[in-house]
């Protein structure tokens, strides 16, 4: 009921964003609600009212005011596992390149790179996440392909989807660290983010989002997910995958994410109860910050990857109907 007045107030605060408070002694009075009353007013007291009411009713605050609603996975995952490598990087690991699609041959679809420990009996339990970076830069591997990113292009300024420079190989390496993950006894399944929606105005159309549009529709409407939704949604798919695989441990998979992507870590975990651990790295407003105190970051007025219409939109407002780090209770 109160989307318009929001939008409105965004509108007008949209030409200039107020700067960031880095001063302590400025930071105004604020409340946080309590995870363990419900909206209504009633305590939480067992763990059967969490699981069965409340735990669902801050979930469907977050889809209803924040992310948007989003489709079912697949009933059953289409994926291929396109190549096996068990002498990878040295001989450390194990390398799998698989495939999942969400759709027909031409529908988008997500690339999944794989690194287990060489020599293991046993399932491995799993880091899971996005990378802003195709997979060939998550490791010095020749064994990866160079994958197909989004770039702008120099001469037009548009963004064309091109295959990344060789220069590029593991360029991302040291912040995935994947000699010390199998060293430590786990694995790593990592994907392109641009894989599942392009994070650029204008993206959506070359994501999944379109694939569930009805017919005749060219956006998602009000209540619809929007691009963080969608990363969220893509891990999920990733675990259908990694349950199926008989060289991972399926119940000790760990999803993660840094930045937008943290937020779509907290997403897909609050969601998705098979993950067994959320890790989410600075995701912010939105994400694992506290929005009611104004500390740091200044107060939005738009942020993309949440839904048209979004209380998230302007997150630093007292008027919020939930805290948004109220969504670690639920991963």
């Amino acid at each position: 009921m109160y989307r318009v007045p929001i939008l409105f107030l965004a509108a007008c605060l949209s030409a200039q964003q107020p700067p960031a408070n880095y001063d302590e002694t400025k930071v105004p009075p604020y409340t946080l609600p309590d995870p363990l009353t419900m909206r209504g007013g009633q305590p939480v007291t067992d763990a059967k009212t969490w699981t069965t009411r409340r735990r669902p009713e801050i979930l469907a605050l977050y889809e209803t005011e924040v992310y948007g609603r989003g489709p079912a996975r697949p009933a059953k995952p289409n994926y291929e596992v396109v190549s096996v490598e068990k002498q990878a990087l040295s001989g450390k690991a194990v390398r799998k390149l698989v495939t999942l699609y969400f759709g027909d041959k031409a529908a988008p679809r997500m690339n999944l790179l794989m690194y287990l420990p060489a020599g293991v009996k046993k399932s491995t339990p799993v880091f899971l996440g996005l990378s802003f970076n195709g997979i060939h830069a998550i490791a010095n591997d020749p064994g990866v392909p160079l994958a197909e990113q989004w770039v702008r292009d120099p001469a037009t300024r548009t963004m064309v989807k091109r295959t990344a420079e060789a220069s590029t190989r593991g360029s991302e390496a040291q912040r995935w660290q994947v000699e010390k993950i199998l060293d430590a006894g786990y694995g790593l399944a990592v994907a392109y983010y641009g894989d599942v929606e392009p994070d650029f105005d204008g993206g959506m159309k070359h994501g999944v989002r379109p694939l569930f549009f009805n017919a005749g529709q060219t956006a998602p409407a009000t209540d619809e997910w929007a691009a963080i939704a969608a990363w969220a949604w893509s891990m999920r798919c990733a675990m259908d995958y990694l349950e199926r695989d008989r060289d991972v441990d399926a119940k000790h998979v760990a999803v993660m994410g840094h930045s937008r992507l943290g937020k779509a870590a907290l997403w897909a975990g609050a969601q998705d109860t098979r993950f067994s651990v959320v890790i989410s790295n600075e995701s912010g407003e939105g994400g694992a910050a506290i929005s009611r105190r104004l500390v740091a970051s200044a107060p939005r007025t738009s942020t993309p990857g949440f839904r048209t219409g979004s209380t998230a939109t302007i997150a630093s407002t007292a008027s919020m109907k939930m805290r948004c780090r109220s969504i670690l209770t639920c991963s």
